[in-house]
């Protein structure tokens, strides 16, 4: 009796401290999914490796961010580590992926005011590019103060059409962007009007599914944000599963029988709920590397 007595207690007692573990881990993620994780801006870095990158930009940084999500949780506050965090990797180029506002934000002047003077202070020397998302398209009035936010901090906003990244040589990359697929006027055809197949082409759409429709022999590289990363993703569930993203809703896809990859990131804000579980607040840092001819 008193050796099953002794047994009995020892079980009990193993079962009570891993139960208070397990609690413990529970309270401690739950702290962190709401209190820490939205505001821990996390770096990725990435590279891109291309015998049809030019050796003149080889080790270019290009620092991509999406899904501002500002008004509701995104405050002045945490956009300013956001910028910090931003300016400290000393990117060459920075790739804005749409959504400036929370769908559920109050859109003024003085919202204006604060992101212009935020995103403005954000320095690249090689230039600045940004495409519309869905938000930013969620009525006219929305739209254009967007448009303003981004101009007036010296984005340039690339609506279906591409652009020459470069530095002080002639060589360069080719930057494709591509309005939103969700509530905006996309365009491939137009956006990719004037790449050259030799090109190293990146596409950058707000919505991922877009990326289906890409001519696959011009692309090498696409981007994509808009799913947050699912936001709060629960092993096959996520909580954030938007429009637009139902067959690409996070990391990263080899499109076409691997013509090209389709990175999507999820973001740097929240909306409906202020919360993050195993989708990190994230920007992307990516370095070009020329490869070799053998």
């Amino acid at each position: 009796m008193i050796l099953c007595y002794d047994s009995c207690v020892k079980i009990f007692k193993t079962i009570l401290i891993l139960t208070s573990l397990l609690i413990s881990l529970v309270l401690v993620l739950t702290y962190d999914a709401f209190y820490v994780a939205p505001s821990r801006f996390t770096v990725r870095y990435e590279t891109l490796s291309s015998i049809f990158i030019p050796s003149e930009l080889d080790q270019m940084h290009i620092l991509y961010f999406s899904d501002l999500k500002y008004g509701t949780w995104m405050d002045q506050t945490r956009l300013q580590k956001l910028t910090d965090t931003i300016n400290a990797l000393s990117p060459d180029v920075i790739l804005f992926g749409g959504d400036l506002f929370d769908d559920e934000a109050r859109v003024d002047s003085n919202t204006v005011a604060v992101l212009t003077n935020a995103l403005k202070s954000l320095d690249a020397p090689y230039g600045k590019f940004a495409v519309l998302g869905d938000i930013d398209h969620l009525t006219p009035s929305q739209t254009d103060f967007a448009k303003q936010v981004l101009y007036d901090s010296d984005f340039e906003v690339l609506e279906n059409q591409s652009t020459l990244i470069h530095k002080q040589g002639g060589q360069s990359i080719t930057l494709v962007g591509i309005d939103s697929m969700i509530n905006g006027q996309m365009d491939i055809q137009a956006a990719f009007a004037n790449v050259s197949r030799t090109a190293y082409t990146i596409a950058v759409c707000h919505t991922p599914d877009a990326a289906a429709q890409y001519p696959s022999s011009l692309v090498k590289y696409a981007i994509a944000g808009h799913t947050l990363g699912g936001q709060a993703h629960f092993f096959f569930q996520s909580l954030y599963e938007p429009q637009g993203s139902t067959n690409y809703p996070r990391g990263r896809y080899h499109m076409d029988q691997n013509a090209f990859t389709l990175d999507v990131s999820s973001g740097v804000g929240t909306t409906k709920k202020d919360v993050r579980f195993l989708a990190n607040a994230e920007v992307v840092l990516y370095t070009l590397q020329h490869k070799q001819t053998s």
